[in-house]
């Protein structure tokens, strides 16, 4: 975690909304023209909200479907705290939006705790078919098994409000939140956090399901700081996003450019807001801020995507290829899937990641001595028959401009005599290959397997330590008939 770039706190209001305030003047003006929808609208491009283009005009504030906190249908003094609901005692309130609230809950009977998620009770008087429609998603979402989402368990009706139970994450603490506190996120963290997002929006996606409400808010950190992507209570399945009437919703500052023009939701939206999220934890600002709807659509739609550079230097190349994509216009020039999304992040944290941390983590658990450090490293592993290995790890650039990394092992002097015998050798070889390489000056066959650096993961450094030391001191110990090397 890092500091650097701007402080999120110090944005009015909170960078979550992605509101920045006019000046007093434009507020008067915006006043005097009956600016008191406008000014709700304002304070609500951060919140879930049902968008019907073509109502009034193109782009206007009236194309949104609000939901008056007052009309949230919830006792003006919460008598559900320390009350049971079903077989819930309800402890605390831990979130709440336009949808409902969420509260810290215990299960009588199987004392556990959990979150109950309980639709606003003005929101079902207005829409009578939403409780239907609320069920229908929380059990698609049951069904959805996947470590990086918030499970739900149950779902019920009492007293005339309507709920699911959901895992409870200890702590509750979302991105936004961490974010507001601490900063800008390192690159690493960033990258990390946000895989594992698109990783259970994957899962989502191969279940026929769209997200729609992919934002910072609603992604929880497990106490050991896993992400766990949260309500789904937009959640909808593909083919009946497909059917018309159905009226497009999110959050104005991540939905996608198409959205606005009445285009179905469809995982290329869930990937555009994905980018969104992402380019705020790197710099705690958004891409495209304003708290005029319409001028706010019009960005999404034309404004070219900012370089996330300007603001944070350390972002790297690759991860600002990777926000371009996703916040293409085009839904066409997006990933065309999660998964394909969720490669290209790995293969970026690959990169990210320090060579030394990386060799450290194969190495876990494992009998050896290791030496060395940045890009070069020295492990000497015992074998059977009191028989000892070394095994180098060494990252380079290669002649194709990629970087690569080579684990390789010292089998004997590389004399012409024997050189029919390493291609022999070399025909039988499974893993690795016996090669000549040049070792203090002298010519030495070496037992070698080399990876490109950007896709080599910590298991793939581990297994071929293991083989090439092991292969390696049978190569050696054939050409010399000794434990030299």
């Amino acid at each position: 975690m890092t500091g650097k770039g701007p402080d999120p706190r110090s944005q009015e209001p909170s960078v979550d909304r992605g509101v920045e305030k006019l000046p007093q003047a434009d507020s008067e003006r915006r006043a005097e023209v009956g600016g008191n929808v406008s000014q709700k609208l304002a304070d609500r491009l951060g919140e879930t909200v049902a968008y019907r283009p073509g109502v009034s005009l193109p782009c206007s504030d009236q194309s949104f479907e609000l939901l008056d906190e007052n009309d949230a249908g919830f006792p003006e003094v919460d008598d559900l705290i320390d009350r049971t609901l079903g077989q819930y005692r309800l402890q605390s309130v831990v979130g709440q939006g336009s949808m409902g609230r969420v509260y810290r809950a215990e299960h009588l009977g199987l004392a556990r705790p959990c979150a109950i998620k309980i639709i606003s009770p003005g929101l079902v008087a207005k829409q009578p078919q939403i409780r239907e429609r609320f069920w229908a998603e929380a059990r698609a979402v049951a069904n959805l098994l996947h470590p990086h989402v918030v499970m739900v368990h149950n779902l019920g009706s009492d007293r005339g409000y309507h709920f699911i139970e959901m895992e409870y994450i200890a702590g509750g603490v979302s991105l936004s939140e961490s974010l507001i506190r601490e900063g800008p996120f390192e690159p690493v963290r960033a990258s990390t956090l946000v895989r594992q997002v698109v990783l259970a929006l994957g899962a989502a996606h191969r279940s026929g399901m769209v997200h729609r409400d992919v934002k910072p808010s609603n992604v929880l950190l497990t106490p050991n700081g896993q992400a766990k992507l949260a309500d789904f209570g937009l959640v909808r399945s593909l083919r009946e996003l497909e059917r018309a009437g159905v009226p497009v919703a999110g959050t104005p500052t991540f939905m996608a450019p198409e959205l606005f023009l009445g285009i179905p939701a469809s995982h290329r939206s869930d990937i555009y807001a994905v980018g969104v999220m992402y380019y705020y934890l790197l710099t705690a600002r958004l891409p495209f801020v304003s708290d005029q709807i319409g001028q706010l659509i019009r960005l999404h739609r034309s404004a070219p995507v900012p370089d996330a550079r300007a603001i944070s230097p350390d972002v790297p190349d690759d991860v600002a290829v990777i926000l371009t994509r996703c916040l293409a216009k085009n839904p066409e020039n997006r990933p065309e899937s999660a998964d394909e999304l969720a490669d290209a992040l790995e293969a970026s944290l690959l990169n990210l990641r320090e060579t030394e941390s990386l060799v450290r983590e194969s190495v876990e658990g494992l009998d050896c001595f290791i030496q060395g450090g940045r890009d070069n490293f020295r492990i000497l592993f015992p074998l059977p028959n009191d028989r000892l290995q070394e095994v180098y790890i060494e990252a380079s650039q290669g002649e194709d401009g990629e970087r690569h990394l080579s684990v390789f092992s010292l089998c004997g002097p590389a004399d012409p005599k024997h050189f029919e015998f390493a291609l022999r050798m070399n025909d039988r070889l499974t893993y690795g290959s016996l090669s000549i390489r040049s070792v203090h000056g002298q010519p030495m066959f070496v037992m070698t397997r080399t990876f490109a650096r950007a896709h080599v993961r910590s298991a793939d450094i581990r297994s071929a330590l293991l083989e090439i030391a092991r292969r390696g001191d049978h190569v050696e110990n054939l050409l010399t008939s000794v434990d030299m090397y």
